[in-house]
């Protein structure tokens, strides 16, 4: 069955919890489990997402960990629920129907190019071409309008990318390199005598360790298992701080086992009907079609593809409000294409390129099945 996402309770109300809470107006509304006047006396507000952590994951095989213990309830990602698409609605606070980042890939008319978004490059990276991102990602970032000190923690290997330095702005960047000084670099923020702070902090390794082995395996329990002892730890250290800790996630995730990892090359019917290649994510994609193929198209989904995936226009799912309410951002229409694909359980459709090896890999998300739309809402008080 199909999880639509639900734009009242949602990674975006959570986002609308917290910057009401700290003077800043949002379209949409908070969280009803978790107010804005929950957080407004709070000294330190600490988001932790951490990438690939979903709901029934948590309390399926982290049904013993402390974070499972502290689980308020499960909300849901945006649609996609992807990476691209769902942190950018942390770092925004807004739905992709106003940031328009749709997954992972992501077709930008302006330049006639498909673009991995966060990177912000394509095969040749166009950083260097002085492109502005500004003309791409056309949103107001969320931490200059806050009433808070700023703080954000990534990967040194991204603190300082072009799509960092542009959705975070002002914000203190904080690069770190490994599992104990993502935790110690937090610690050490929040004891810096101050008030009034919003940390957000990111951790991508249970992601990696899914894509990679997929989530039934033995190495993505054990890192559960290390990160939910980690965060026992921090709890402790600071008692006493007025802080909140929330934890939430981008996405869960959906095993695909080799044989169920759909290639483009074996479909070149499929393909001969496409313009570009498949944009969006493995679990979900962004079609745009030949004007003349769009019968063929269709005909050729229903016949071939009928219990792999469900076609739909996406126009239609822009009309049900799959990507978010409010006032669309007229780029929207042009980055999710003609139709949308949206993969069964299990199963997910990946582009083939000439020349360059698909990787097997056992874990994908992006589609709208439970375990990748429901993610966790955690919180503690310190």
């Amino acid at each position: 069955m199909l999880v639509k996402p639900d734009y009242s309770n949602s990674i975006v109300n959570l986002m609308s919890s917290i910057v009401q809470s700290s003077g800043v107006n949002s379209p949409y509304s908070p969280l009803e489990i978790l107010p804005p006047n929950d957080l407004e006396d709070i000294d330190n507000i600490l988001l932790i997402a951490i990438d690939g952590l979903g709901y029934n994951y948590l309390k399926k095989t982290g049904s013993q960990t402390f974070m499972k213990h502290h689980l308020k309830d499960s909300i849901t990602s945006v649609f996609p629920p992807s990476t691209g698409s769902a942190m950018s609605s942390i770092y925004i606070g807004l739905a992709p129907q106003q940031h328009t980042l749709v997954g992972w890939w992501v077709y930008l008319r302006e330049y006639g190019i498909v673009s991995r978004i966060l990177p912000f490059s394509n095969v040749v990276d166009y950083n260097v071409f002085g492109t502005n991102i500004a003309h791409v990602i056309d949103t107001n970032p969320l931490p200059p309008s806050m009433n808070r000190d700023n703080h954000i923690f990534l990967r040194k290997q991204i603190v300082d990318s072009t799509f960092t330095r542009h959705v975070v702005q002002s914000a203190n960047r904080v690069g770190y390199t490994d599992i104990d000084d993502f935790f110690q670099s937090i610690k050490r923020t929040i004891s810096t005598p101050t008030s009034n702070q919003y940390l957000l902090a990111y951790w991508p390794q249970l992601d990696e360790i899914n894509h990679l082995l997929g989530p039934s395996c033995h190495e993505a329990s054990e890192h559960l298992v290390e990160i939910d002892s980690r965060l026992q730890m921090l709890v402790e250290d600071l008692k006493g701080t007025n802080t909140k800790i929330i934890i939430t996630s981008d996405h869960g995730f959906n095993d695909v086992p080799k044989e169920n990892q759909i290639l483009t090359q074996d479909y070149p019917e499929f393909t001969d009907s496409l313009i570009l290649p498949l944009c969006g994510d493995t679990r979900s994609a962004f079609c745009y079609i030949r004007p003349k193929r769009t019968h063929e198209f269709e005909k050729y989904v229903e016949r071939n593809l009928s219990d792999i995936c469900d076609l739909f226009v996406s126009e239609d799912l822009i009309a049900q409000h799959w990507f978010g309410q409010h006032t669309m951002n007229p780029k929207l229409p042009s980055r999710v294409g003609d139709y949308t694909l949206i993969c069964k359980e299990n199963f997910a459709i990946i582009n083939s390129y000439p020349g360059i090896e698909t990787p097997n890999l056992l874990g994908h998300h992006g589609g709208s099945s439970s375990d990748e739309m429901l993610v966790p809402l955690i919180v503690y008080d310190c």
